[in-house]
């Protein structure tokens, strides 16, 4: 035999599969099936809620706005603008980095 490791031996332990030991092999296929899609699902609900409240905070972040006065030309009159403290493509590329990272 080539390979002298116990992963070579049919059905043999992994490093983290199967969760719950040795006698799991032994129990029904369609309960592990149950349990491993559970676990599954259970994870992808916490990588939306985590998402969730990532773009919220980028959502805060970059709607801030502040209130910039500006004299007008030829004149001594000062007008008052409000203008974005972050650019719109800041929220558009953190959500492209966030996507791609998943």
């Amino acid at each position: 035999q080539i390979c002298e490791s116990d992963n070579c031996q049919g059905a043999g332990g992994g490093t983290v599969l199967p969760l719950f030991g040795a006698g799991e092999q032994e129990w029904p296929n369609g309960l592990r099936i149950v349990l491993y899609l559970l676990g599954l699902a259970w994870c992808f609900m916490g990588v939306a809620l985590i998402s969730d409240v990532f773009m919220a905070a980028i959502e805060t972040i970059t709607s801030q706005e502040t209130t910039v006065e500006l004299c007008v030309a030829g004149t001594d009159e000062k007008r008052k603008f409000r203008v974005r403290l972050w650019n719109d493509t800041v929220a558009n590329l953190t959500l492209m980095a966030l996507g791609s990272s998943a």
